[in-house]
């Protein structure tokens, strides 16, 4: 497949190959209820294993698609921003002047991470750190569905306008007077909240010439920007900083790990589509446990298939997180596991992931020299916003999120 030029490029052909997998996809399920009436003729079962051929080749380009729509979406953000890359030597060139001044053991050294991809790599292979090119491991790691607005370099106070009323047509005579509909709006801003990592080099590491130091820093650093993310986007967890859609959300209901399931999930999607949602644009979240146990349930007595078959559960997206199911400890510092099991359902692309200001590298040599080791320090800030939270129409604030929602898990009786 052919690398795109822009990220609608990329979105356009994403949504074509997922109209084609969908085509694909209803034709199985033709073929698993003839299955569950009678054994398949030997041309239908051919016909299966194809069509489960075919579905594979697009969910690789759909993949393919996903991963170009990332990092050309995120460079066309950094330009949109403005922001340019000021150093005049590269970050490749700096981070090795900044370890190499550290072997000196006198050198305090403090840079802004660039924003575009300096494509140097050092003597010993190690890559340089960059923000853009940890977003589309970011993504991965997180697996977030696409839709979800990522964008980094945000400076200034940025708000969301949002409408408070619905709108309503009304039929009346020809001459009858419309009735007058108050518009409310307010506005919606992010929680942004410091967040960074330390990690302590060895100086011996850094005086060894063949040692991938830099590679190492970035996968570290990428690492724990994935599961500081994770934690306020999928967590239950009622953070006082930035929190994501389902912090401090309650059940909404529950999901029974049998028969029932299929329908009860398709019920819970509905309930968006209730509200004005498309239900295209939903993706459900789950743990690996969760994920096994609807791969092996059924989706209705007598009827072929399961709940999730071809990469889809209950023909929607889905990702698993463990942390779906974390809540805040009794200190209220930490995360831990509740002793329940949950499905998030949820519409992403209300869901807003956004980094604040620049990223700084921190190479200190001197504070932790009695332990020689050299600290590197990354900070920055992040923010997590849900775009879905209205309000009521006498304008009264209404902090409660429309576009997720909550579900237990339940083991059949």
């Amino acid at each position: 497949m052919a690398k795109f030029k822009t990220a609608k490029e990329a979105e356009v052909k994403r949504r074509e190959l997922l109209d084609a997998q969908n085509e694909v996809n209803d034709k199985l399920e033709v073929i698993d209820e003839i299955m569950g009436k009678r054994e398949l003729k030997d041309e239908e079962k051919a016909e299966k294993a194809r069509l489960y051929r075919e579905f594979d080749r697009l969910q690789r380009g759909i993949d393919l698609c996903t991963r170009e729509y990332t990092a050309l979406y995120q460079a066309e953000q950094a330009e949109k921003a403005g922001r340019e890359h000021t150093e005049k030597k590269t970050a490749g060139e700096q981070l090795r002047e900044a370890f190499k001044a550290a072997r000196s053991g006198k050198e305090f050294r403090e840079f802004v991470l660039g924003t575009g991809k300096d494509g140097d790599v050092t003597s010993s292979g190690a890559v340089t750190l960059s923000i853009q090119d940890m977003i589309p491991t970011l993504n991965e790691g997180l697996g977030l569905p696409m839709g979800v607005n990522i964008v980094t370099g945000v400076t200034g106070n940025e708000i969301w306008p949002v409408s408070l009323d619905d709108a309503d047509f009304e039929e009346v005579g020809e001459t009858v007077a419309l009735a007058e509909q108050d518009l409310h709006f307010d506005n919606i801003s992010p929680i942004v909240a410091r967040s960074g990592a330390t990690f302590a080099v060895s100086n011996a590491a850094i005086d060894n010439a063949s040692f991938d130091l830099l590679g190492f820093v970035r996968a570290k650093a990428t690492l724990a920007e994935q599961n500081y993310l994770a934690k306020k986007v999928y967590s239950q967890a009622a953070f006082s900083g930035v929190k994501g859609p389902y912090s401090g959300m309650s059940s909404s209901g529950t999901i029974t790990m049998d028969k029932t399931a299929y329908k009860n999930l398709l019920m819970a999607v509905a309930k968006f589509a209730a509200k004005g949602y498309a239900d295209t644009d939903v993706c459900l979240v789950m743990d690996k446990e969760t994920e096994a146990e609807l791969k092996a349930t059924p989706k209705a007595e007598g009827q072929g298939g399961f709940v999730i078959e071809n990469g889809k559960c209950a023909g929607y997206d889905y990702v698993t997180s463990h942390y779906i199911n974390t809540t805040l400890n009794e200190t209220g510092k930490a995360l831990k596991n509740t002793d329940k099991k949950f499905i998030g359902v949820g519409l992403f692309k209300y869901l807003a992931v956004q980094q604040h200001g620049q990223v700084r590298m921190t190479v200190d040599p001197i504070s932790a020299a009695k332990r020689n080791v050299t600290l590197v320090t990354i900070n920055t800030a992040w923010s997590v916003t849900d775009l879905s939270v209205k309000t009521t129409t006498n304008g009264k604030k209404n902090t409660t999120t429309t576009a997720f929602a909550l579900y237990e898990v339940a083991e059949p009786a």
